[in-house]
């Protein structure tokens, strides 16, 4: 379903490129996605979480300290007041100036061209409604339904996107940025009726992911910059490779 309408096929083992060109532009920036779909990306990944005032963008971390000059939470500023912060100047000078992407820019720049893993990050549990569905009137306004899919950790955040957009396909995330591990993940997919699954290393095993397989799930691995650790995803039964590095490890996999 995800790949009618792209301008080429969408294979069926693939390389994402994570939050972008992420190892060599400032991720979740549109360098970042424009540069990898330009190279042949045929998945790109990228953050999305909610301004103050109810705007869509792409940032990963809830905190402003790490990926931009600003302080705070993203949540806690307008889109206005995140506009005036620079969001490049920490990958180096030349980016300096660089500001926060907007969802919708996104789209226009790259909406029918690459399937978009939307991380849809968690907000206290489910999105505010109306944010919801502005995520999902953004994604029809630029026909785009049929080349995205929501990622999500949140039981509760999938059940709401499942309600206000049925057949986009959803994927369950880990959630693992604490450390901690979530064996009962393909068991949570299942029970969410997702399409997908998102394993976190080094919280899976051959087994966990054919569990996923045999269980009629998609398998995507976060992540893998080695094409040696690649392979051995991908032997075990995985149909996608998360990276950080993406043109490197496309040539090295074949894999676009």
């Amino acid at each position: 379903m995800l790949s009618k309408n792209l301008k080429a096929p969408i294979p069926a083992k693939r390389l994402c490129a994570h939050r972008g060109l992420s190892a060599a532009l400032p991720e979740n920036s549109l360098p970042a996605l424009v540069s990898a779909a330009a190279l042949g990306a045929s998945e790109v990944e990228f953050d999305l979480r909610v301004t103050a005032d109810g705007e869509i963008v792409s940032v990963h971390d809830a905190a402003l300290e790490r990926v931009s000059d600003g302080t705070g939470r993203v949540d806690e500023h307008t889109l206005a007041e995140l506009s005036r912060l620079d969001f490049g100047m920490r990958h180096g000078p030349h980016w300096a100036g660089l500001r926060i992407l907007r969802f919708e820019d996104v789209l226009r720049a790259l909406g029918g061209r690459v399937v978009m893993n939307l991380d849809v990050k968690d907000r206290g549990g489910a999105w505010e409604e109306d944010a919801a569905r502005r995520l999902v009137a953004l994604i029809d306004r630029f026909g785009a339904r049929r080349h995205v899919y929501f990622k999500a950790n949140d039981g509760e955040l999938h059940k709401q996107l499942a309600r206000l957009a049925p057949d986009i396909p959803r994927c369950m995330g880990n959630g693992a940025h604490d450390n901690k591990s979530r064996p009962d993940i393909v068991d949570s997919a299942i029970e969410h009726r997702c399409a997908m699954v998102q394993l976190f290393k080094p919280h899976f095993d051959e087994a966990l992911l054919a569990k996923a397989r045999e269980a009629g799930l998609r398998v995507n691995v976060f992540f893998s910059d080695d094409p040696e650790e690649a392979r051995r995803y991908l032997a075990w039964g995985a149909d996608t490779i998360l990276t950080n590095d993406w043109l490197p490890m496309s040539a090295a996999l074949g894999l676009r």
